[in-house]
């Protein structure tokens, strides 16, 4: 089935041309290149921009002169902020949608099902990782977005044959617990703390992860949390135990179980000046302009570790065999050179670092 998420800005904006002309502006800062690399003419490039602009009541665009420096048109902060967030949001809504497609499709086709948490979805590892293993053996895996707690239960459900996640407490426990046949990490990346530019609880001055939570409660800052059970949660929530706090109830403390994971709790922290915790590669894929900023990194405790299990045959009935292949795959150097470029060309760093590789 081919499908195609598009987003629009109004009758007269079609926003799969605009979010192709603003993502050529960004690489090439030039809008006659932009243009020619996205099929368009001059002018109706130019008129795109101008009523995307008279639409939003922004200027998406600044277009210099040429001289010494050369000529060019590079995007606004607006623009840039604009482009980030059409970017998140139709990789989350086509993620979904996936997701609910495959759902469908588990019972129709032989196929490998994964159910996998949202970052590597999101970010788009998880797509150019199946489509490598595709070409290499013939097997289609086809992969479901949930947090990590929810990828657990559908597992314990029977829905899916493998798991990708990055909650190491409950991965341990579904392995002993006899639902698992072995744990495989496979990519670490970390997690942040982000929040205002203005840093209100003084978050930037923390001697660690514990210390900034301590801080962020004592100032009654808001924090959102995604409060799901997924990993990114699970680890939020080791956090606010490790700084001997209990957030829960309290006013400034928002849980957010509807927001369609990490770029859902950026924005809502965003739009109140608060903060969150995020791991770095929603961050870096999903914000674009200057609403939030990292404000602490570098905690040995902000580890962040995506493990690969195939599910018991014993437990469920999966095809325990080909998600064993798939998992020995992904653990491989064939998958360790993709995850580890993936982001290296559009970040200047990968997304994802591939583990004992």
């Amino acid at each position: 089935m081919n499908w195609e998420v598009s987003l629009n800005l109004g009758e007269r904006i079609p926003g799969r041309e605009l979010l192709a002309l603003l993502e050529k502006i960004d690489d090439t800062g030039s809008l006659n290149r932009a243009v020619e690399e996205a099929g368009f003419s001059y002018r109706y490039g130019w008129g795109l921009l101008n009523r995307a602009e008279e639409a939003l009541g922004k200027a998406l665009v600044i277009r210099q002169a040429g001289g010494s420096a050369g000529g060019g048109t590079r995007l606004t902060p607006e623009g840039r902020k604009l482009l980030g967030h059409m970017q998140s949001l139709q990789r989350e809504v086509q993620g979904q949608l996936f997701s609910l497609l495959a759902e469908k499709e588990v019972q129709a086709e032989s196929s490998l099902v994964l159910a996998s948490t949202m970052e590597p979805v999101v970010t788009g590892l998880l797509d150019v990782l199946e489509q490598a293993y595709l070409q290499e053996t013939s097997v289609i895996v086809r992969h479901i977005a949930a947090g990590s707690g929810q990828a657990i239960a559908m597992a314990k459900a029977g829905r899916v044959d493998v798991l990708l996640t990055h909650a190491p407490a409950l991965e341990k426990e579904f392995v002993s617990e006899g639902w698992g046949v072995g744990r495989t990490p496979v990519m670490s990346n970390d997690f942040i703390i982000v929040g205002p530019q203005a840093d209100p609880a003084a978050v930037a001055s923390s001697t660690g992860a514990a210390d900034a939570f301590g801080k962020i409660a004592t100032a009654k800052s808001w924090f959102v949390s995604r409060g799901d059970k997924s990993g990114t949660h699970l680890s939020e929530k080791s956090l606010w135990q490790e700084a001997g706090i209990d957030p829960s109830g309290q006013a400034w403390y928002l849980e957010v179980r509807n927001m369609l994971g990490n770029y859902g709790i950026m924005r809502r922290a965003a739009e109140l000046c608060g903060y969150t915790l995020v791991d770095r590669a929603s961050f870096v894929a999903g914000i674009r302009g200057d609403e939030l900023k990292i404000l602490l990194e570098g905690d040995p405790l902000l580890q962040n570790i995506f493990s690969v299990i195939a599910v018991s045959r014993k437990k469920a009935a999966v095809n325990q065999e080909e998600a064993e292949k798939f998992c020995t795959w992904l653990s491989s150097p064939a998958a360790a050179k993709i995850i580890s470029g993936f982001g290296r060309q559009q970040f200047g760093f990968p997304l994802f670092v591939p583990v004992n590789h």
